[in-house]
């Protein structure tokens, strides 16, 4: 027997087994929307994922350009290479000073930081509000005893 609730969006089975003596019930009752709660959870926590790693390799541009790194390095160079896509909408947004050997304050990368950050949590906020909490799936066996006079 299969029953489906359209207002909590759940599907209970329940199945019924009869052997000498016992009588054996599953109830199984999946929860549509539980499911679909774990699935943006995943999604919000690849978005979030995606963001730290984006967000560290901000920092360390930071952290090389303020130290006056080697951009002949391979670790320079790839770090610069790869979040320089990710900069380019924020280029002479603000001045970027500069020092004796090199050193290089690089506001544009702290403004990306936080831009970026906003961006992500907007994102995540709008999934996690565009599907809303529901309830979990349970399964439930009940064993009972017949009298067979």
């Amino acid at each position: 027997m299969a029953l489906s609730n359209r207002e909590t969006d759940r599907r209970e089975d329940v199945h019924t087994v009869e052997r000498t003596g016992v009588e054996s019930t599953t109830q199984v009752v999946q929860d549509v929307g539980a499911e679909r709660n774990l699935a943006v959870y995943r999604l919000t926590s690849f978005l979030w994922l995606l963001n730290g790693i984006l967000e560290v390799l901000f920092g360390l541009r930071f952290v090389l350009k303020l130290f006056a790194a080697n951009a002949q390095s391979v670790f320079a160079a790839f770090v610069y290479n790869f979040t320089e896509v990710f900069l380019w909408p924020f280029r002479g947004l603000v001045v970027t000073p500069t020092a004796a050997n090199g050193m290089v304050l690089e506001i544009s990368t702290l403004v990306a930081m936080v831009a970026y950050f906003i961006l992500f949590w907007i994102i995540t906020a709008l999934v996690s509000l565009l599907f809303g909490p529901s309830r979990v799936r349970s399964v439930r066996t009940v064993d009972r005893e017949r009298d067979l006079r």
